[in-house]
């Protein structure tokens, strides 16, 4: 096992190490920051002030090619809420119980200078300060040097590699924190980055029709596993994102996301995102419309052609009966991951192409 080592750091020191990247906020299968309400940023902030105890952060540190990067396995959420109120401009809400700090300052003269007692000893008061709706800059300079003296403790893994430090991600996320997806997101490790990377694609933002929550609590990253699979390995996809992310994990290839990336990306480009047609890229179907665009890629057809066939697809084409169902009753079932109701929808989709082409022939 890693030998741990402790290390104590002034806040403000370990702000500037994770501004400069000397400690890293973004290992691959770290959840995203974000996850914590406004009511829960507003009383770390005041422990800080107040001097209270905050559990120490857990670093994982790992050495590539001789050079030592350390990367935050526990404590993300409390890390960045701290960072985006020293440097972000973040406001204090007035949700907040206790909102009044009590700190000392030194008694000025009408010049501005300390007053002193006839032992020349500074004289000083006790003063309450409201911190509600504050920015870290409208804090008085008191305050300002007790957020930034306050003592962060940090307990450091030493000696790991990429595949220790999901590891050690998943175990430190055992109590609450994780969700399902967030969770199983730590079994693919080794395409991670990778996946990450196509959820920064503008296909999330300018197509995709669900929540942009998905982008921090896990359902970017799954769903986009699931278009991997749906694309690449059709056989393997399952309903459990555990056991679709360790399979991908061991048998992918770094061109299965290369490649789903730049379909997104000519996607996104072939159709009108009216509000129509964003709404069949939800959070249940993307993947069963986005693997049914790469079918019809491979048909031969203009990726612009798509576009034209999600318009007759929403304008009455869904009605087409395949097998004796349309798609509203194939949409309609609760269980929407079930890998028979997915392949089903993907088959449906597939067969009124099919069919589309031959009307637009017979039309021509």
């Amino acid at each position: 096992m890693a030998k741990i080592r402790k290390q104590t750091y002034s806040l403000e020191q370990y702000l500037k190490l994770i501004k400069a990247e000397s400690i890293r906020t973004d290992q691959e299968c770290q959840r995203l920051s974000g996850q914590w309400s406004a009511n829960m940023v507003n009383e770390l902030i005041a422990t800080v002030l107040t001097e209270n105890y905050i559990p120490p952060i857990i670093l994982g540190e790992e050495t590539v090619n001789g050079i030592i990067r350390q990367w935050i396995i526990d404590g993300l959420q409390r890390s960045s809420s701290l960072s985006m109120f020293r440097y972000a401009n973040t406001r204090i809400t007035k949700n907040l119980d206790e909102y009044t700090v009590t700190y000392q300052r030194k008694i000025l003269d009408d010049n501005g200078k300390p007053k002193r007692d006839e032992n020349g000893e500074i004289l000083w008061e006790s003063v309450d300060f409201d911190i509600r709706n504050k920015t870290y800059e409208q804090l008085p300079e008191e305050l300002k040097e007790k957020f930034n003296s306050y003592q962060i403790e940090c307990a450091i893994h030493q000696n790991c590699d990429t595949a220790e430090i999901s590891k050690l991600v998943r175990k430190y996320n055992n109590h609450k924190a994780m969700n399902t997806a967030q969770k199983a997101f730590t079994y693919v490790d080794s395409f991670a980055r990778e996946i990450r990377h196509i959820t920064e694609n503008r296909f999330f933002s300018d197509i995709y029709s669900s929540s942009q929550k998905g982008r921090i609590n896990g359902t970017f990253e799954r769903i986009s596993g699931d278009i991997v699979l749906l694309c690449n390995y059709p056989n393997k996809y399952r309903k459990d994102t555990k056991l679709e992310f360790k399979w991908l994990n061991e048998n992918a290839a770094l061109c299965d996301f290369e490649n789903v990336d730049s379909l997104l990306t000519r996607l996104t480009a072939s159709i009108e995102p009216t509000k129509e047609i964003r709404a069949l890229f939800n959070g249940k179907n993307t993947s069963v419309f986005v693997t049914g665009f790469k079918a019809f890629t491979e048909m031969g057809r203009k990726d612009s052609d798509f576009g034209k066939f999600l318009v007759w697809f929403i304008n009455g084409g869904n009605d087409t009966e395949i097998n004796g169902k349309t798609w509203e009753t194939l949409d309609i079932s609760h269980s929407t991951r079930d890998s028979s109701i997915v392949h089903g929808k993907i088959d449906y989709l597939v067969a009124v192409m099919e069919q589309y082409f031959r009307e637009v022939s017979k039309a021509a």
